[in-house]
């Protein structure tokens, strides 16, 4: 297969070469930085109870025939995230090289071409997901099935044309079938690429000027295992084992198609095959992110310029054959056939969701999956409408395709640097919640819910994530199906696994084989708004809660019941250390937990002592209501002086704003309160 030949003077491993660099520009710089997200955590929890065997139980919900891909991965690579990252990035790559491969079969003469389609391919821009590596690494395997498949069946047809006959034509068809049957049972994401296979085979068969009749009957003959196997499959999915996640298009909670709904499948299309490369044009602004990444984004940007494009004139240099073995070629060889097979590509990819009325968006990373199903097409798309307007440029249409192409992979190698620094982020935000979490509740009762609010910080999580590293925090000896601890979006869960916000409700709770048991007795209210500290909101001790809170989580604060902390456990939780291992130490928010966990003993000693440390280091408080926890310790322990000081510094950054609160806390502590004490200097008039 990557043997070189006379006719080509260009080495066979370079166009893989080239694309392997560029997904480790793309994919790879970060991958040391990167964790674990969204579902990848409840399904590292699988492994880590389990082992590979909790699979079959885990999946059978909704994909039951996708656990010996979990099962190989987490036997082959463990815990550790940096494994399943390296494995994504390669597969990925084998995904590009593939589709690659696919158009070598297709158009042997179009090398050029067909390098820059799997360009194309690798740095697709609309698909925000490669760094949740665990569960994509299950679309990836069933996308280079799928490949595979679709090259097995050119090679068939070729075999077939060349006088092999069927006989021989299906030492290619029957892995090729093995192969789609997998990858469609694995997942359904890539059915509708059985209508590309069905414009390949028309294609290759029409070259060898067969007629009509004779190319539909061999048509028909080629395909028709493919065709058995997909309506098995679709069978199977809808009457068998139907619809239990989405509800298909007028099943219940599901729209009748409208024409808004057409509209809105046509901006999809027109988002996942145009739309979305403009997210090739550099970011002229840092935005959120620190001056210094700013400067490597598009330091990266204009490097991966470069190198693509002179790697590709190279390639396009070497590519060169003699005149003797030259195809004559123009737009009917290549760029409307090419085109065609695009759109027929694209016309079908989306339909396995746009039936149970999901809708796909390059602009989040949880619904931006389903571009998955569109990449080969709309890269091929445009690398087919270049091989229709190049000869417009004639001698220049080589040097500005090449130009073109490098400048559309370079931005997109840019960008995907970007969205892999906004998943590096998001993993040391959630390192700094469950370290504050461990560090103000070293033990937790079981059956203990937190009940938290919405987490911009932790966008890339949903709450069953957060539950999975919740357990493997707390319960990491626990082996059974049984969880000890839950995680609710009370925006989420309120009226549906939690019923209501009163006392002595019961709450069941199933997420695939895992169950929770509890009721609304056992709940912790925890609240984080970065760069603030994680507050566990105490009814008792309303002054010391936070300022700003969402109305829902005001009115959730009198179940917060405080005594579920085990505050004397020993030893307590500690995180995962192969996962974390962000230094944890020494700056405001740890000071201010292990301050807060003290305030809950009453001792107040410790709480003074911390408060020195803290007001000694260089890190300061986020939310002036941190400060309350140590107002309160050095007013216990007679330090008036200190107290006074760090109110008065609260009082004035507020504006007065959180006078009472202040004043509120001295009363409570019992200091002095009569004229001329220090109570009465700050809190005259409260």
């Amino acid at each position: 297969m990557f043997s070189n030949t006379k006719a080509n003077s260009t080495p066979t491993w370079t166009a893989p070469l080239i694309l392997l660099v560029v997904c480790i520009l793309a994919y790879g710089l970060l991958i040391p930085d990167l964790g674990f997200y969204w579902d990848d955590l409840p399904y590292a929890l699988v492994n880590h109870r389990f082992g590979p065997a909790g699979y079959p139980d885990f999946v059978a919900s909704d994909r039951p025939h996708s656990a010996w891909i979990f099962m190989g991965l987490t036997w082959l690579l463990g815990e550790n995230p940096i494994g399943y990252h390296i494995f994504g990035l390669v597969l990925y790559w084998g995904c590009a090289l593939l589709f690659w491969l696919l158009l070598r079969q297709m158009w042997p003469q179009r090398e050029n071409e067909a390098l820059w389609a799997a360009l194309l391919f690798a740095i697709y821009p609309g698909f925000l997901g490669q760094p949740k590596t665990i569960i994509y690494n299950h679309h990836f395997s069933a996308m280079a099935l799928y490949l595979f498949s679709l090259i097995a069946t050119v090679k068939a047809v070729k075999v077939f044309q060349q006088g092999g006959g069927f006989a021989k034509a299906w030492r290619w068809h029957l892995p090729a079938v093995l192969a789609t049957a997998l990858s469609q049972f694995t997942i359904e994401y890539y059915i509708g690429w059985e209508a590309v296979r069905l414009v390949a085979v028309w294609m290759l068969l029409a070259r060898h000027n067969n007629s009509l009749k004779s190319r539909l009957q061999k048509t028909f003959l080629h395909l028709v295992p493919y065709g058995l196997v997909t309506f098995t499959f679709l069978f199977w999915r809808v009457f068998l084992f139907r619809f239990p996640t989405y509800q298909p298009l007028g099943g219940e909670g599901a729209d009748i198609i409208s024409l808004g709904w057409w509209r809105d499948i046509l901006t999809q299309v027109i988002d996942a095959t145009i739309v979305t490369w403009g997210y090739a044009f550099p970011r002229l602004s840092s935005q959120d992110y620190s001056q210094t990444f700013w400067l490597a984004y598009l330091l990266l940007t204009i490097f991966a310029t470069g190198l693509v494009f002179f790697s590709l004139r190279f390639y396009n240099a070497k590519s060169q054959k003699p005149a003797q073995n030259k195809i004559p070629q123009n737009n009917a060889d290549f760029g409307l056939p090419a085109m065609l097979m695009a759109l027929v590509g694209i016309g079908f990819a989306g339909w396995p969701f746009w039936l149970v009325n999901l809708q796909l968006s390059i602009e989040g990373h949880f619904y931006s999956r389903f571009t998955l199903a569109f990449i080969p097409w709309a890269a091929l798309f445009w690398v087919g409408l270049i091989g229709c307007i190049a000869p417009v440029f004639k001698s220049w249409s080589k040097f500005f395709t090449a130009g073109l192409v490098a400048l559309v992979v370079g931005g997109s190698i840019g960008w995907h640097f970007w969205n892999a620094n906004f998943y590096r982020n998001q993993w040391v935000d959630l390192q700094r919640y469950f370290q504050q979490l461990v560090r103000r509740a070293p033990g937790l009762e079981p059956g203990t819910i937190l009940l938290i609010n919405d987490l911009q910080s932790l966008s890339l999580y949903q709450d069953d994530s957060l539950t999975a590293l919740l357990n493997w925090t707390y319960a990491p000896d626990n082996k059974t199906n049984e969880l000890d601890f839950a995680v609710f979006y009370l925006s989420v869960r309120l009226g549906l696994e939690f019923p209501t916000l009163e006392t002595g409700w019961p709450i069941e709770k199933d997420f695939r084989s895992f169950h929770f048991s509890s009721t609304t007795d056992n709940i912790l209210v925890v609240h984080s708004e970065p760069p603030g500290c994680l507050r566990v909101l105490d009814p008792n001790r309303p002054d010391r809660n936070p300022l700003m809170l969402p109305d829902a989580m005001v009115e959730a604060i009198p179940l917060s019941n405080l005594d579920l902390i085990q505050t004397e456990k020993s030893p307590g939780a500690s995180l995962p250390e192969h996962l974390f291992a962000l230094d944890g130490t020494d700056y405001w928010c740890t000071y201010f937990q292990d301050a807060e966990l003290a305030a809950q003993r009453e001792d107040w000693a410790r709480v003074a002592e911390i408060g020195h440390q803290a007001y000694a280091s260089d890190d300061l408080a986020n939310e002036l209501t941190e400060h309350f926890v140590f107002i309160d310790g050095f007013l216990r322990t007679g330090d008036i002086e200190t107290a006074l000081s760090i109110s008065q510094m609260v009082s004035e950054a507020s504006g007065g704003a959180v006078d009472g609160r202040i004043c509120g806390i001295w009363r409570g502590a019992g200091v002095e309160t009569g004229p001329g004490s220090a109570y009465d200097q700050l809190c005259a008039g409260h």
